[in-house]
């Protein structure tokens, strides 16, 4: 499959660069829905939730800050101190194993888990509202595949990073909990 290049100032290049800021303005719209939704039910950060969601997926073992770091596209320091508010809000804990001191592993905690839970019923709802009921089964397999094809031209898809276990462990307004947890991440 040959990479598509186009030059010129033309009605395709033009199509392109729109197609191209519609997928920017669609992200920033649903990434801000999304993150207040967050904020207003556990004053969770989106980078915050997907770390802690991406810790409950591996918690048969804990990933290093490093794994975090290449997973959220992140600097390490970014991730860092990020991870510093989490554990001082006591929904991570870091460790260091005594076989190697160089090594950070970070897990999720029993009330990161439950804040976790309560992420995830405003996630889905958020998810629903401003994602899933505008599209299609079609629509949506047909944005993976197009994402994963940009992903990939730019070396970019990591299996791990972008195709996460994500299925089954997302709370939608249907399979949510009737009952949330209380707000708030104290």
């Amino acid at each position: 499959m040959g990479a598509v290049k186009e030059q010129g100032q033309g009605p395709a290049s033009r199509e392109r660069a729109a197609a191209w800021v519609n997928l920017q303005q669609a992200n920033r719209v649903i990434q801000t829905l999304v993150e207040e939704r967050l904020k207003a039910a556990t004053e969770l950060s989106w980078a915050e939730f997907e770390v802690l969601w991406r810790l409950q997926l591996a918690a048969d073992h804990p990933l290093q800050m490093s794994e975090i770091a290449e997973q959220l596209l992140g600097s390490p320091s970014g991730i860092t101190r990020m991870a510093d508010r989490l554990e001082r809000d006591g929904l991570i804990a870091r460790e260091t194993p005594r076989e190697n001191r160089r090594v950070v592993h970070v897990k999720l905690t029993e009330h990161g888990s439950s804040v976790l839970a309560e992420a995830r019923h405003a996630f889905g709802e958020a998810l629903g509202d401003a994602f899933s009921a505008h599209l299609s089964e079609a629509d949506v397999a047909a944005i993976r595949r197009l994402t994963r094809k940009l992903l990939e031209g730019n070396g970019a898809w990591v299996e791990s990073r972008c195709n996460p276990a994500f299925g089954g462990g997302v709370s939608t307004p249907e399979t949510a909990p009737a009952e949330p947890a209380p707000s708030g991440r104290r």
